[in-house]
């Protein structure tokens, strides 16, 4: 894992992009990422891996929401990344993990060439109230250990907003 300052040295000469970006969100090998002011939330009875799954969009107010458990939440960073090179990796806080919120369920790691902002599949064990733009996560990187010729190109490239999941394109063959 790279540390901090090797984070701002490789946001220097191009490997990392984080936007916008404030120092003050340095640690000593990781950076702090923000939530969006917007969820998505599956409007199905039943989630069908082979379809498109209706959602519906949920505005957190300055007030703050409070999310409820057994309810999946997708989120999205307020930062756009990029990251070549390196496999970056995406960890709640340990101050939300203590709160009971876990930022992702399974999908913690990212691609050599990631662009966008990052999807939070927000999972809470009690009640809790959330609100726009706070901290929330961290992203972290790892250096990579041969070619790095292969650059990810799948269906999350250049994702703006809280993507819920693409799978049912794979099953439309």
């Amino acid at each position: 894992m790279i540390s901090g300052e090797e984070i701002i040295n490789q946001i220097g000469n191009g490997n990392i992009v984080i936007r916008p970006f404030d120092q003050k969100n340095i640690n000593p090998n990781s950076y702090n990422l923000h939530l969006g002011s917007k969820l998505l939330v599956y409007d199905e009875k039943v989630i069908d891996a082979k379809k498109e799954n209706a959602c519906k969009e949920i505005i957190i107010p300055e007030e703050g929401y409070v999310l409820q458990p057994n309810k999946l939440y997708l989120g999205r960073t307020v930062e756009y990344t990029e990251t070549n090179n390196y496999v970056p990796m995406l960890n709640g806080r340990s101050s939300i993990g203590r709160l009971g919120l876990n930022i992702h369920v399974t999908a913690g790691f990212g691609d050599n060439g990631f662009k966008g902002t990052w999807t939070l599949e927000l999972f809470v064990v009690e009640p809790l109230k959330i609100y726009p733009n706070m901290e929330l996560c961290q992203i972290c990187y790892f250096p990579i250990v041969g070619n790095t010729n292969i650059k990810y190109q799948g269906k999350y490239l250049n994702q703006e907003d809280a993507t819920k999941s693409k799978l049912f394109t794979e099953y439309n063959d």
